[in-house]
């Protein structure tokens, strides 16, 4: 028992390590940047990517333990395409109205009225964080679904 969770555990950070450098290399290619990588906003990064990392890690895990290729598959899948889907929007707001040097521009929102050039990071330090972090309480909220209701038909 102690090997099937040591090998779910290495199984999960392999998985989870996969879909975050799939993420980077997303940004890379689409020429998103967060500015200069001054030592507050890579804090502020490590901050804001902790949690849905950690989530991340938590939904691979529930997928792998029910052994079932189409829990994994599921999980997968909505880790990756949301989530490209919402860089390529954040992109494609950068090109209507971008003000900064490659920086997603979020004034689109007018959640600013005036251009603030600080305001420009937010998108991937902030942003495209908080949105992550609620794809995925959705997905572990519908893997447990799926498996208690599972569970239940077996039991009936």
């Amino acid at each position: 028992m102690k090997g099937e969770s040591r090998s779910t555990r290495m199984k999960a950070l392999l998985q989870v390590t996969i879909v975050v450098f799939l993420h980077l290399i997303i940004i890379y290619l689409l020429g998103m940047k967060t500015g200069k990588l001054e030592v507050e906003v890579v804090k502020q990064m490590f901050i804001m990517y902790a949690a849905p990392i950690i989530l991340l890690n938590v939904s691979c895990k529930i997928a792998l333990k029910t052994e079932k290729l189409r829990y994994n598959i599921s999980w997968l899948v909505i880790s990756i395409v949301p989530s490209t889907r919402i860089l390529f929007y954040l992109k494609e707001l950068q090109g209507k109205e971008s003000r900064g040097s490659g920086v997603v521009d979020l004034s689109f929102f007018d959640m600013k009225p005036d251009f603030d050039p600080a305001f420009d990071h937010i998108s991937l330090i902030y942003l495209f964080p908080m949105i992550y972090f609620c794809i995925q309480l959705v997905l572990i909220f519908l893997l447990l679904i799926m498996i208690v209701t599972k569970e239940k038909s077996i039991a009936d």
